[in-house]
């Protein structure tokens, strides 16, 4: 029987070696070698900085348990095997999820077989590691969804650029993404959706998520908005795509590896330039206690610009998450009533006018009737006195 959880355990050189894959990190002998490295732009000086997402790569691998019988072998061995499939996945973006499942592990010339529900738990964790994009296959144990709570089915007709393009569907929203009388883009809508506002006059609340997709979505019914916070690893994807268009289609992206840029500077910018601009002293203070409190990435209280984007991309549009920019804005001007404020709201209502005048014309037909009770029995006792002289002596 093989090792279960056969990648618990992950080194500081394999997480090296994973940024490189990754990023396409030059090598340097120092940093390998665990010598001081006197190079000042050695990307590998970023590696402290990217901590919270080798937390969640080791959180993730971790969890890789392999249910596999006698006679039968498992996708993944090593983490070398992880970043192989990540590989193949580069090079084959437009075949379809079960035609690339065959091409994967048939590449792999294994003489025992890779159990079916194995390989596509193998290839969920690569999409996981390499885009931090949740998905998931039909019919999925509810042990494998543990590590994610919004897991998207990929079908197995679908291919891996179309899966993407499906989950980040773009729309104009003229009033996030035209020019206002100072020049810059939506700013009435985009001061008003500050994180501080928002909790104050939405109550609205911030969890830090780690799917790309959820970003900024809104569950009305608690109040809490998603917030993708891995602001280190968006910066490395749009480091390592900052000499493309952002205009590159999704399915050239994925053949680097990379998320396409528009998406990358949408959820960044979203972070540090509307929830909490990092020129607001409040927003920044917020920011700081959803870190230490909340569990978000200290990397979003560093804004970056000129190692990450170019001129042309300091005020951006919103494409990708305007409607949930716009949802977030609607929130605002009409927030979801919740506690108290539900119940009350839903004992206002017409209906419930009536109900309670029903049970108020009821209580008072009860109490007219205890009355005439109670003043029939006086009349009783008064006749009977009447007829039964009580004599004295």
């Amino acid at each position: 029987m093989p090792h279960s959880f056969p990648l618990e355990k992950v080194t500081r050189g394999q997480l090296r070696q994973f940024a490189q894959f990754l990023w396409s990190w030059p090598t340097c002998d120092d940093c390998n070698n665990g010598q001081t490295c006197a190079a000042e732009h050695c990307p590998y000086h970023r590696l402290n900085r990217l901590e919270p997402f080798f937390d969640y790569y080791k959180n993730l691998t971790a969890s890789y348990d392999p249910d596999i019988r006698t006679g039968e072998q498992t996708a993944l061995t090593t983490h070398r095997d992880l970043l192989s499939i990540m590989q193949k996945l580069r090079l084959h973006t437009t075949i379809p999820r079960a035609q690339l499942l065959d091409t994967i592990f048939a590449e792999h010339g294994r003489q025992k077989p890779v159990p079916k529900l194995d390989q596509e738990h193998a290839l969920d964790l690569a999409i996981k590691a390499m885009l931090m994009i949740n998905c998931s296959v039909q019919h999925r144990s509810p042990a494998l969804l543990e590590h994610g709570a919004y897991a998207v089915p990929w079908l197995g007709t679908v291919s891996l650029s179309d899966f993407v393009t499906n989950n980040f569907p773009t729309s104009d929203h003229p009033n996030i993404n035209d020019l206002g009388d100072d020049g810059n883009k939506g700013t009435n809508l985009r001061t008003a959706l500050m994180a501080r506002k928002l909790k104050k006059r939405a109550g609205i609340k911030f969890r830090p998520t780690d799917d790309l997709k959820s970003h900024l979505k809104l569950d009305r019914r608690s109040g809490i908005v998603d917030v993708y916070h891995h602001t280190a690893f968006l910066k490395e994807h749009l480091r390592f795509t900052r000499d493309k268009s952002r205009n590159t289609a999704i399915v050239d992206s994925l053949k680097f590896g990379v998320l396409p840029r528009q998406i990358a500077l949408e959820v960044l910018d979203s972070i540090q330039k509307i929830l909490f601009p990092m020129n607001d002293t409040k927003s920044r203070a917020f920011l700081g206690s959803l870190i230490s409190k909340s569990g978000f990435d200290p990397d979003t209280s560093r804004f970056e610009s000129v190692e990450i984007r170019t001129a042309e991309e300091k005020n951006i549009s919103y494409y990708y998450f305007g409607a949930r920019l716009s949802e977030l804005f609607d929130e605002l001007q009409n927030p979801t009533p919740r506690g108290m404020e539900k119940w009350f709201e839903r004992k206002s209502g017409a209906r419930y006018v009536m109900m309670a005048t029903l049970v108020g014309v009821a209580i008072a037909v009860l109490l007219g009737i205890a009355s005439l009770t109670v003043s029939s029995y006086q009349a009783w006792l008064g006749y009977q006195q009447w007829q039964h002289p009580v004599s004295s002596g």
